[in-house]
């Protein structure tokens, strides 16, 4: 966390809004969208943008919210054959999005089906949310992506 640590050190401002945004990212009760979807989606998105740093705060935070180590290790090995349907399914679109890759249109419609408009509408603002960190770190000279993002416990 270099990045927050300059800005801590700096006065900036700027590091309220990020604590902000870091808030109405969590996971809230009442969500439309399943905790599991959330986490793929905004895994494969993570994983486009190539931030390891990140990659490795979103697994962490999904494995303490329960997700399976070893489907998180088949979606870090770009595998989402190993993935029972809907979590593959929201990895890929995670990854189209970020992509900016036309499939993401069916599989968007596809995740629409499954769990309703609400729940695409709060996978759109997580999906941004996810993306956000890479930006900031990358914009500031942190990007990381060549650190080892490992699946087991540190």
């Amino acid at each position: 966390l270099d990045y927050m640590r300059e800005m801590t050190q700096a006065g900036s401002p700027v590091l309220d809004k990020i604590q902000a945004i870091s808030a109405m990212n969590r996971a809230e009760s009442g969500s439309n969208l399943p905790a599991e979807i959330r986490a793929f989606a905004t895994m494969g998105a993570v994983q486009a943008d190539d931030c390891g740093e990140c990659l490795q705060i979103h697994i962490n935070m999904d494995r303490a919210i329960g997700i399976n180590p070893s489907l998180l290790q088949a979606a870090l090995d770009h595998r989402p054959d190993l993935l029972p349907a809907p979590p593959g399914l929201a990895w890929r679109f995670g990854q189209a999005v970020a992509a900016n890759d036309p499939t993401m249109e069916d599989m968007r419609l596809e995740l629409e089906q499954l769990y309703g408009r609400p729940a695409m509408i709060e996978l759109s603002f997580h999906l941004a949310v996810s993306r956000f960190y890479p930006t900031v770190k990358r914009a500031l000279g942190y990007a990381a992506s060549c650190s080892l993002v490992q699946v087991k416990a540190a």
